[in-house]
């Protein structure tokens, strides 16, 4: 028994010399091991949604990975920033929420928001969500719109032109209000909104201003709510 012991304590000696030597040759490489993990591409502002092109994946030494790092970007897309995280900042999983702010912003800060009020008749303004896109239709009251009517992004005359109908596509639903004025949540399945916040550059918001004057709007859900 006395002979194994000594063969035991022989291994674990050479084991730690290995090691040791592995480290000072490495210390004289200037070898250091680094690890994968997701900093901030740009600033991202308290309770924004994270997004894929917010992040980046950089190498960093593994001393000064934090263990509570984001490793890959897909786990980030999606949560909501509880602190603000700065350009080149690494991403901790505990500065991330599941929770989405109650809060209606602009994904493009030069664009604006709109706010309309669903007509009684759009049956399909409890399936909207926030985020979603849907196409604007402009129903005029009178014929022959065409010369007076505001031209915008994406705005397309419907055949044949002389209904004076337009079409507005892909826009973006920033976020939904409900009959209290409180922003609803998408939770929130089977209410109906009292308003309907859009995002839209200037010229499309000068647009559904001409059409809410002149006529009549209608939104057209996009099922898959891809943009």
């Amino acid at each position: 028994m006395r002979r194994y012991g000594w063969i035991c304590g022989a291994f674990v000696i050479i084991i730690l010399l290995v090691v040791i030597e592995m480290k000072i040759i490495s210390s004289a490489c200037g070898y250091e091991a680094k690890e994968r993990v997701v900093v901030a591409a740009r600033d991202i502002g308290e309770d924004t949604v994270i997004t894929g092109e917010m992040l980046e994946i950089r190498e960093i030494s593994s001393s000064a990975a934090h263990g509570d790092a984001v490793r890959k970007i897909e786990d980030a897309v999606g949560m909501t920033a509880a602190d603000p995280i700065y350009d080149g900042e690494v991403l901790l999983k505990g500065r991330l929420t599941e929770e989405t702010a109650d809060t209606v912003e602009a994904q493009n800060k030069s664009n604006r928001l709109y706010c309309i009020e669903p007509e009684w008749d759009q049956a399909n303004a409890w399936q909207l969500e926030k985020d979603q896109h849907v196409d604007v239709v402009f129903v005029p009251n009178h014929l022959n719109e065409d010369n007076a009517c505001p031209e915008a992004a994406g705005l397309i005359s419907v055949t044949p032109p002389q209904t004076g109908m337009k079409i507005m596509r892909n826009i973006r639903i920033a976020g939904l209000v409900g009959e209290d004025g409180e922003i609803m949540k998408n939770s929130e399945t089977g209410k109906i909104p009292k308003y309907i916040i859009l995002e839209v550059t200037q010229d499309q918001a000068v647009f559904i201003a001409y059409a809410k004057s002149n006529g009549r709007i209608e939104l057209l859900a996009i099922p898959d709510r891809e943009p």
